[in-house]
């Protein structure tokens, strides 16, 4: 894992949850938060193979 994956993750996964928070619409909200949880697993799976390194 690099610096820049870890930082790109993190904020694509901020970016989406705010995102989520203006959605206007029910099917907008939860397409965003499915995108944040997604960048959350990428997230721990970084992790889990920097640590199983």
């Amino acid at each position: 894992m690099n610096s820049h994956d870890f930082d790109y993750y993190t904020r694509r996964e901020r970016d989406e949850r705010l995102r989520a928070e203006r959605a206007t619409s029910v099917a907008a909200r939860q397409a965003h938060l499915e995108m944040a949880e997604c960048y959350a697993a990428m997230l721990q799976n970084l992790v889990v193979l920097r640590t199983a390194a």
